[in-house]
C-alpha cells in the first residue's frame, strides 16, 4: 500500500498492510517547512520520510466570520502593551451599527500570546455582529489540486473545513463569557451556534462541489467537551450542528477527521453519532480519562482512532521507557484495525536536544516494527 492508501484504510476501518504511522508536526512532504528546521531535525525527519505515513494540511482561506461580504473586513493595528516583551493586536470589524474589537497580547520572542478583549461582550455587540450582510463563502480550491499533484500517493489531504461551529462562537465570545451564556443567555448562543452552522454547511458543500476531498478535517469541539461544558451542551451545539455536514461528506464517499484534546470519555461515542471517520489525540490519562484499549471498544470499529504517545513523553522519558509505551499503545488499540499510531502534538522547539531526537527515532522505528497479530485485520 501507498501511504495515502493506508492511511485512507485505516480511516474507514478496513484492513492495511501494517499500521499506519504519522507523526505530527515533522511536515517531510513541505519542502520550505524541511529547509527552515534546524539541522538536530534532520533525524527524526529522515526517520519519517523512512517509516511514516503522513497526513498533510490544506484549508481554505477563510475569515473568523465565514461571511465574503465587502462589510466583513478585518484592520489590524499594532499598539504598546503595559507587558514588557508584548504588543497589542487588535483587530476591528465595522459593522453597520458600529465597531467590534479584538485585542490580542502578542509576544515579541514567540512565546504564547492571549486574548484580553473579544469581539463580543454584550448584546449591543451581538446586534452589530448580526447587522453585518451575509455573503457566503467560495473558498479557492485550485491550491488544492496543485497540491494533490504534489504529494501523489506519499501522503493524504486533510482539507480543511476551518474551526466547526462553537469554535467560531468561541472566538466571538471568549471561553469565559461563552460558558457564562450557556447558562445566562443561552438563546444567544443557540442563534450565533445557528448563524455560524449554516455558514459551515456551506463552506463544506463548495468544498465537495469544487471536487475536494475524500479527507476533510475540522477541530474546535475541545471548546465544548467536559468540564467547560456539558454533554448535553456538547450534543446541542457540536452533534446536531455538524452531523448535517458529516453526513453530506459520506454521501460523496468522504471521511471526517477531527482533533480535539481533552477527557473524551463523556462525549466519545457522541463523536461517532456526529460522524467522526478518525478521532485524534485521545490522550490517556492522566491529561485525558480513558485508555486507547477502552476507547476502542466503546466506539466499536466506529471510528478510527489516532494516537496517543504524549509529546511530553517524547520530550522527557528515557529510549527505554519510549520504547515500552509505543509497544503498550499499539497493543492496546492497533488489533482489529482502525488505528493510526501518533503523537498528541508536534515537535515545539526550535532545537531538539539529543535525547528528543532519540525518542522520536526509537518511537517511529518501533511503531513500524511491533505490529500485534491482528494489526489492521
Amino acid at each position: 500500500m501507498t501511504s495515502r492508501q493506508r492511511l485512507l484504510a485505516a480511516m474507514r476501518r478496513q484492513p492495511t498492510d501494517r499500521l499506519p504511522v504519522h507523526i505530527r508536526g515533522v511536515r517531510v512532504l513541505d519542502d520550505d517547512w524541511v529547509r527552515s528546521r534546524d539541522p538536530s531535525y534532520r533525524p527524526v525527519i529522515e526517520a519519517v520520510r523512512q517509516h511514516g505515513d503522513v497526513f498533510t494540511g490544506w484549508s481554505a482561506q477563510l475569515n473568523p466570520f465565514l461571511n465574503a461580504a465587502p462589510e466583513a473586513h478585518l484592520c489590524s493595528t499594532t499598539k504598546p502593551s503595559r507587558h514588557a516583551g508584548f504588543e497589542v493586536l487588535e483587530t476591528t470589524l465595522r459593522t453597520p451599527l458600529g465597531l467590534l474589537t479584538r485585542q490580542y497580547q502578542k509576544s515579541l520572542s514567540g512565546h504564547p500570546g492571549l486574548t484580553t478583549k473579544f469581539y463580543i461582550e454584550s448584546d449591543e455587540d451581538v446586534a452589530k455582529f448580526k447587522s453585518l450582510p451575509y455573503v457566503p463563502v467560495r473558498p479557492e480550491t485550485t491550491s488544492y489540486f496543485e497540491r494533490m499533484q504534489q504529494i501523489g500517493e506519499r501522503g493524504l489531504i486533510l482539507a480543511g473545513l476551518g474551526s466547526n461551529p462553537i469554535a467560531h462562537v468561541q472566538q466571538l465570545l471568549g471561553s469565559e463569557r461563552l460558558a457564562v451564556w450557556s447558562v445566562t443567555k443561552r438563546d444567544v448562543v443557540d442563534e450565533l451556534v445557528g448563524i455560524m452552522a449554516e455558514r459551515f454547511a456551506h463552506v463544506a458543500k463548495q468544498l465537495l462541489a469544487a471536487g475536494v476531498g475524500p479527507a476533510f478535517a475540522t477541530a474546535g469541539h475541545e471548546y465544548c467537551i467536559p468540564p467547560l461544558q456539558s454533554p448535553q451542551d456538547f450534543y446541542q451545539w457540536c452533534v446536531l450542528p455538524e452531523k448535517p455536514v458529516a453526513e453530506m461528506i459520506h454521501a460523496r464517499g468522504g471521511l471526517l477527521h477531527i482533533h480535539c484534546h481533552g477527557g473524551m470519555r463523556p462525549v466519545l461515542e457522541m463523536f461517532a453519532e456526529l460522524g467522526a471517520d478518525c478521532l485524534h489525540p485521545m490522550e490517556g490519562p492522566p491529561m485525558g480519562d480513558i485508555t486507547l484499549a477502552e476507547a476502542k471498544a466503546k466506539t466499536a470499529g466506529r471510528i478510527c482512532l489516532e494516537g496517543n504517545m504524549q509529546i511530553g513523553d517524547v520530550y522527557t522519558l528515557s529510549k527505554q521507557e519510549v520504547a515500552a509505551k509505543t509497544r503498550s499503545i499499539i497493543d492496546g488499540a492497533a488489533p482489529a484495525g482502525g488505528f493510526i499510531f501518533g503523537v498528541t502534538a508536534s515537535p515545539y522547539t526550535p532545537t531538539l536536544e539529543p535525547r528528543v531526537v532519540e525518542n522520536y527515532v526509537t518511537m517511529i522505528e518501533t511503531a513500524a516494527h511491533h505490529q500485534p497479530a491482528q494489526a489492521g485485520g
